[in-house]
This record gives C-alpha cells, sequence and structure tokens, in this order.
C-alpha cells in the first residue's frame, strides 16, 4: 500500500506542470528508483510529451536507462 501511495505521488508530481521543474526531476529520480513496469511507462510517458520542460525530458532519458523492471 505504501508503494502505491508513493508511485502516485512521485508520479503526479512529474506530470504537474504547475510544479517547478526542480521537483519534477527529482520525481524522475524517485520513479528511477522504484523501478517496475509503471516506473518506466511514466518515464516513458513524459519523455513524450512534447509540452513538458526538456531538463525534465532529459532526466527521465537518463533515468530510463537506469531503471529496473520491465
Amino acid at each position: 500500500m505504501h508503494h502505491a501511495y508513493t508511485f502516485r505521488t512521485l508520479e503526479k508530481t512529474l506530470n504537474n506542470t504547475r510544479m517547478p521543474v526542480e521537483l519534477r526531476v527529482a520525481a524522475v529520480e524517485g520513479l528511477s528508483s522504484m523501478g517496475g513496469r509503471f516506473a518506466r511507462a511514466a518515464l516513458t510517458g513524459v519523455i513524450n510529451e512534447d509540452a513538458a520542460p526538456l531538463e525534465v525530458r532529459i532526466a527521465a532519458a537518463k533515468a530510463l536507462g537506469r531503471t529496473e523492471g520491465a
């Protein structure tokens, strides 16, 4: 249960366009640390989001390479 709550919080932070870029990048790192297919999907989603700041997209691409799980 705690894992699911943490994931949802990180995913919401990552996708919240009103959040500062630094917090969104921190959410990328958190998702990368969690690993798994849902984290990978969230990271892939932001990479493909044209409106996401470039810094967030680059961090997500780098993190995706470090993320475990299929």
